[in-house]
């Protein structure tokens, strides 16, 4: 056993599961989201100190019906590392199809905004980080959400291009959004049923752990039957440095 995660091989099955140090669950009390709210502020206190400021107490959108938080913590002692929120356009048009009118892959199309991703330092953070992207590509597959779309601050951008997000306007250009507060960010969009088959034609490094690897801490499924709630092969570890490094860059928050 290693610090991150079991090994263990069940000949049997092939069943090939991934157990983590921490739990990711969709915040439903106060309490879970003052904990998303303070991971969020101390995340954006390191990258984005002039919006931090503003973030101290919960946005509307976390408690709306379109959106849900989504919260990592620890299994010992339930300190958060890392939370993301996922607004869908579901039951409103979202802030950001403003943004994206007149483009006709999102026209009448199943959009999530992700905002407000928020992580702590270290090697911890950065695996939960990894296992919130893979909630939240699995969760828009289970509810039939069909793009994804993000405004991201250079450098964080990097970490959805190594993704597979790809840029709505023209490469590389910066605009303001809802979610950024005046704040120019990259708009990036990944279309989700493409994603797996895109990962895996150009045998992407976190294919595996993305699409394969059952991880039984994502605790976001529990009233889902069926592929979500099943394991498929074996235990094994959680991706390493090297290649959480390979995907995130050098600086890995």
């Amino acid at each position: 056993m290693s610090d991150l995660g079991q090994e263990a091989v069940d000949p049997a099955t092939g069943i090939n599961t991934v157990l983590l140090p921490f739990v990711v669950r969709i915040v439903r009390t106060e309490e879970h989201l003052q904990k998303a709210v303070a991971i969020r502020v101390k995340a954006y206190s390191r990258h984005l100190p002039e919006l931090a400021s503003a973030l101290r107490v919960p946005e509307p959108e976390d408690r709306s019906r379109s959106s849900l938080v989504l919260l990592a913590e620890t299994k010992e002692g339930g300190e958060p590392i890392a939370t993301m929120r996922i607004e869908t356009n579901f039951d409103r048009p979202l802030g950001i199809e403003e943004v994206l009118r007149g483009r006709p892959q999102f026209a009448g199309r199943t959009i999530a905004n992700v905002s407000r991703l928020g992580v702590a330092s270290g090697r911890e953070g950065s695996l939960a980080k990894l296992t919130l992207f893979k909630a939240l590509h699995r969760y828009c597959l289970a509810t039939q959400v069909e793009w994804i779309v993000v405004g991201a601050k250079p450098p964080l951008d990097r970490q959805y291009e190594r993704l597979g997000f790809v840029d709505v306007e023209s490469q590389g250009s910066l605009r303001t959004i809802p979610a950024s507060q005046g704040i120019p960010v990259r708009l990036l969009a990944l279309e989700v049923i493409a994603a797996e088959r895109e990962w895996l034609k150009n045998q992407h490094p976190l294919y595996k752990f993305m699409c394969q690897d059952f991880t039984p801490d994502i605790q976001i499924f529990s009233s889902v039957s069926g592929m979500w709630a099943t394991p498929r092969r074996r235990v094994v570890e959680p991706p390493s440095d090297e290649l959480l490094e390979s995907v995130f860059g050098v600086s890995l928050v």
